[in-house]
C-alpha cells in the first residue's frame, strides 16, 4: 500500500530552499538591518528542523508553541523592516538591554542586592541605564501593537488567540487515553493529516514571510514562493481556518 503523502512533506523541501541564499555563504560586513534579520533566519532554520520532527512523530499539541514562535518572528521582522533606515533596528537593540535590566531587577528583588551584585558584578552601560526603572517603562512593544501597525490585527486576534490557548495551560486538556469501553489505553501520538494540515500551512506561511523579508535585505526576492506555491492553495480552497492567515503584512496584495 502506498505511503500517505502529507502537505508538510511536500512543502518542506521547497521551504528549505528559502534558506539557500544568502545563508549558505559567508556574510561579510553586514549593515545594521542585515545584522538584525540574520538571527531571525537562523532561528527559523533550527525551528523548522524541530517542527519537522514533531510533525512526523505526531506531536501536534507540542507543535503549537513553535508555530506561535514562527508567527511572532514574522510580526517582529515585518515591523522592524517596514520603515526605511535604521531607527527601528536601533530601538530593537535597546530592547535587549531593557529586558536584561528587567531580569536583573527581578533577581535582585528575589534574592537581595548582595546576591545580585555577586552574580552580576558589573552591568554593562547598556543594561545599567535601565536598571532600577519601573517595569512599565522598560516593557517592549506588544505583539498586538505590532500586528495593528502592520495591518494584521484581524489575523492576530484569530491566530494568536488560537495558538496561545493551545500553548499555555488551559481547561482544554488533551485526553491522555483512547476511548475504550473497558480498559483505559494510553493515547499514543501518531501522524494524522487532519491534525497536521492546519499547523503545517500556518507554519509554512509564517516562516516564508519572515524569510522573504529577511532575504530582501540582501537583494534576494523569495516572494514568488508565496505567489506561486502557497497562495494558489488558498485561492483553490477558499477562505478556511487553514488558509485565512495567508495575508501579507502592510496590506500588500495576496493575489
Amino acid at each position: 500500500m502506498a505511503e500517505e503523502q502529507y502537505f508538510w512533506d511536500l512543502v518542506l523541501a521547497e521551504l528549505m530552499q528559502l534558506f539557500a541564499r544568502p545563508w549558505n555563504e559567508p556574510i561579510i560586513s553586514a549593515n545594521l538591518r542585515q545584522s538584525t534579520v540574520i538571527p531571525f533566519a537562523m532561528r527559523a532554520l533550527r525551528r523548522t528542523r524541530v517542527v519537522d520532527g514533531l510533525f512526523r512523530a505526531g506531536y501536534y499539541s507540542e507543535s503549537h508553541a513553535l508555530v506561535r514562535g514562527a508567527y511572532e518572528d514574522w510580526l517582529e521582522i515585518a515591523y522592524l523592516m517596514r520603515e526605511p533606515g535604521d531607527a527601528r533596528c536601533v530601538s530593537y537593540a535597546l530592547e535587549v538591554h531593557q529586558q536584561d535590566a528587567r531580569v536583573y531587577d527581578a533577581f535582585k528583588e528575589l534574592c537581595g542586592k548582595s546576591v545580585a551584585e555577586r552574580f552580576f558584578p558589573a552591568l554593562s552601560a547598556g543594561v545599567g541605564q535601565f536598571a532600577g526603572l519601573s517595569r512599565t517603562s522598560t516593557k517592549p512593544l506588544s505583539l498586538a501593537y505590532l500586528a495593528d501597525d502592520l495591518g494584521l490585527k484581524k489575523i492576530h486576534d484569530f491566530v494568536y488567540t488560537y495558538l496561545s490557548d493551545r500553548s499555555h495551560p488551559t481547561g482544554r486538556a488533551e485526553e491522555p487515553f483512547d476511548a475504550s469501553a473497558s480498559i483505559a489505553v494510553a493515547s499514543v501520538p501518531k501522524r494524522n493529516d487532519r491534525a497536521e494540515i492546519r499547523l503545517a500551512l500556518w507554519y509554512t506561511w509564517f516562516t516564508a514571510r519572515a524569510l522573504v523579508l529577511a532575504s530582501r535585505e540582501f537583494g534576494i526576492d523569495w516572494e514568488p514562493f508565496c505567489d506561486q506555491y502557497l497562495l494558489p492553495i488558498a485561492l483553490e480552497g477558499g477562505r478556511t481556518p487553514e488558509t485565512c492567515v495567508f495575508v501579507r503584512e502592510n496590506g500588500a496584495k495576496t493575489s
